[in-house]
């Protein structure tokens, strides 16, 4: 019977509306879980809602579970909606497990984020008193069972370009976003515009997933981007009796209206057109349509003139510079107040290169600034998390409160990792109380300055490959440079499908660099030799014939194929090669990177599938979260037939590995030096050893000369 209940709730919501989204909770906040704790608490998510969405109705299956020992008559879940009660519960010891429907009062959303938070008055009673933070006063609301359901319909989208940055590519649509692009797919010099517009538009979206598909002809129901020289541009538009306005040399960007199949036109969708008279033209159109993030209210412009300003290495997302000074303000992180008993941590996210390699005998620098209120208890403290792992606790001692300027902590390098890190506060802030004492939180604060300043020192720039986690990291080594600079993507194979999955994948790498990929190249073949780094997407025989015959897993010919045999706790998973001819099936595919043929310390990488449409469906899965998180190694294999509703990875790690420096060089002996770090040393004794015995052979002849200088 419980089970049709959820059944019926999850339902209820889809019937009767053409436009509606459903996300879990858990998806909104990196969370599965929130509990709620002591006599009073309050936690929260967002709900994004985009530009574009004329919002009908929401509606809420909230799941929560409350302890036994709260005393029913007196504590209550209150749910607001931006700050105003909309809903409360009573939280009944009889019935602690709770599935409650909620309608949302749409008149108190808005477009963008909306703060969705639950508070809590919770009491239980132990010896005739209350403690204020008893263990057994908690409430858990289980993010992943609770549906959030939004109906909507979708606005007229103006014709004119200002809609592409409020309406069209709207981070804060979800679960995903979806695009179109209509291009010439005959015309190879079209290649590279296409991939800068790709990327610029998944630079729009940020971190929200989207998804990419390429064709000679418009697709109906998404937005549509039009790439092309302008013969071909007034072609397709003309069989939809559109056309653009006369434009002089130069690139040329334009809003109309999304035409349907039937005659017509959908206002919920538009059609944006980058083009130009020749190839040069529509690369500065493409240039111009990415990199803008404010749009004229115009239906079109014409571009004459774009320049980019140079590019340091390592300059994308989050990135810090070593050696540099940052203050909170800068890395996102405004002044905070932790307030009462139960307050909530606070995050510093930042990124280090990549290719760093930490020395651990270093310190990373925090200057803090803070306070905290007088009349707490003198076991308050703040502690200080560095990914996950507690490395420094501040006693809170002073009974009066106390303010600190320039309260250095010295953070080990060596807990800090290349790629993504996170710094968090944490606070544990106690009352004065004797039991049944009235536990009163206004005085219980701790306040973080922004002004508060982080250092990391300069380290090498010096990594083992392959590894495909750097790549989910941050696009790496193919966003060394934030543009893609010396970085090609091949197509083995020409058709829609191919180019579809490439797009994907240069959208993928956008969103982890933070920055559009203007100086990546797209070819249908591979310079020999090529001096950069490269992807190459097809079939693995086509990839295999593309390299002069390269040996690649599941090829037509013999090929070596990994497996993990089951491991010990002191090792990697044992890897045997079977040496077989054998076919990738349906839904399968792989990534794989090695060391370039052509270049040393370079990377190629090939993504492979039985054909293109089965390519296609993996770089969507690519794009994927908990895809990513599993790939790792030198091979990741996919596999989506397999199971319904999730796909299947599992990822190898390499055998035999290469290395790769600042710039994608490197140095015979630096790469012997930093990967026998014992020579190394050794290397260090006897050279310190041989500078003294040689000072002690100049100094002893030195003081020889001198005596026998010397009067008798």
């Amino acid at each position: 019977m419980k089970v049709w209940m959820y059944v019926v709730l999850w339902m209820f919501p889809l019937l009767g509306y053409a436009n509606t989204q459903q996300v879990e909770l858990d998806k909104l906040i990196a969370a599965p879980t929130l509990t709620l704790k002591c006599t009073g608490d309050e936690q929260g998510l967002d709900i994004p809602l985009a530009h574009r969405w004329n919002v009908k109705k929401v509606t809420l299956n909230l799941h929560y579970v409350s302890s036994i020992n709260l005393i029913t008559s007196q504590s209550q879940l209150v749910v607001k909606l931006n700050g105003m009660p909309i809903a409360q519960t009573k939280l009944d010891a009889l019935s602690p497990d709770v599935l409650v429907q909620l309608n949302l009062p749409v008149q108190y959303l808005s477009a963008g984020y909306n703060k969705l938070s639950f508070a809590v008055a919770q009491h239980s009673e132990s010896k005739g008193c209350e403690k204020g933070c008893s263990p057994d006063m908690w409430t858990t609301i289980d993010l992943k069972r609770s549906v959030l359901a939004i109906d909507y319909e979708n606005k007229a989208v103006p014709v004119a370009l200002s809609s592409v940055g409020t309406l069209l590519f709207d981070p804060k649509v979800f679960p995903q976003a979806e695009v179109h692009l209509v291009t010439d797919t005959q015309d190879g010099e079209l290649l590279n515009p296409l991939s800068i517009v790709a990327s610029g538009v998944a630079h729009h979206f940020d971190y929200r997933q989207v998804s990419f598909t390429v064709s000679r002809q418009l697709k109906p129901g998404v937005d549509n981007i039009l790439v092309g020289k302008h013969a071909f541009v007034q072609g397709l538009l003309g069989e939809s009796k559109l056309a653009l306005t006369d434009h002089e040399q130069g690139g040329y960007v334009s809003m109309l209206p999304l035409p349907q199949a039937g005659g017509g036109q959908d206002a919920g969708h538009a059609l944006v057109v980058v083009t130009g008279k020749q190839v040069d033209d529509v690369k500065l159109a493409a240039e111009t349509f990415a990199s803008m993030s404010t749009f004229p209210g115009t239906p079109s412009l014409s571009a004459y003139e774009f320049k980019l300003p140079k590019l340091r290495e390592y300059s994308g997302r989050e990135l810090i510079e070593p050696g540099k000074e940052y203050t909170l303000k800068a890395l996102n992180f405004p002044t905070a107040t932790f307030q009462g008993g139960n307050a909530s941590g606070k995050d510093i996210n930042f990124r280090l290169p990549p290719d760093f390699m930490i020395r651990p005998n270093l310190s990373a620098k925090l200057a803090l600034h803070f306070a905290y209120g007088a009349g707490m208890r003198e076991t308050s403290a703040m502690n200080i998390v560095v990914n996950g792992k507690i490395v420094k606790g501040i006693h809170l001692g002073n009974t009066d409160g106390a303010s600190f300027q320039n309260y250095v902590i010295e953070i080990p390098t060596r807990l800090f990792q290349p790629g993504s890190n996170r710094i968090s506060f944490a606070t544990e802030l106690h009352p004065p109380l004797k039991e049944c004492d009235l536990m009163l939180t206004g005085n219980m604060f701790l306040t973080v300055f922004d002004d508060t300043t982080f250092s990391f020192p300069d380290m090498p720039h010096f990594v083992e490959l392959p590894n495909l986690e750097l790549f989910m990291l941050s696009g790496f080594p193919f966003t060394r440079w934030a543009d893609g600079y010396e970085s090609k993507v091949v197509l083995t194979q020409t058709d829609d499908n191919t180019l579809s999955a490439a797009m994907n994948l240069i959208g993928l790498m956008t969103q982890k660099s933070g920055f559009p990929l203007y100086a990546i190249q797209l070819d249908k073949a591979l310079a020999n030799p090529w001096k950069g780094d490269f992807i190459m997407l097809g079939s693995p025989d086509s990839i295999s014939a593309a390299l002069g015959g390269k040996s690649l897993p599941f090829t037509k010919g013999k090929s070596a194929v990994p497996y993990a045999l089951v491991r010990d706790w002191a090792s990697d998973p044992v890897l045997i090669s079977s040496v077989q001819s054998s076919q990738l099936g349906e839904g399968q595919g792989y990534l794989m990177q090695f060391e370039s043929p052509y270049e040393s310390g370079r990377t190629g990488m090939v993504f492979a599938a039985r054909d293109s449409k089965n390519l296609l469906s993996l770089s969507e899965a690519l794009l994927k979260s908990e895809v990513q998180a599993q790939t790792e190694g030198e091979l990741t294999m996919l596999d989506l037939a397999s199971q319904e509703d999730k796909a299947i990875v599992k990822s190898f790690k390499p055998e035999t590995t290469y290395t790769t420096g600042k710039s994608g060089k490197k140095s015979f002996w630096q790469s012997y030096l930093y990967t026998h770090p014992y020579i190394y040393y050794g290397l260090v004794i006897l050279l310190t050893i041989g500078f003294a015995i040689t000072l002690f052979v100049v100094l002893r002849r030195y003081r020889k000369k001198r005596v026998a200088g010397r009067p008798v």
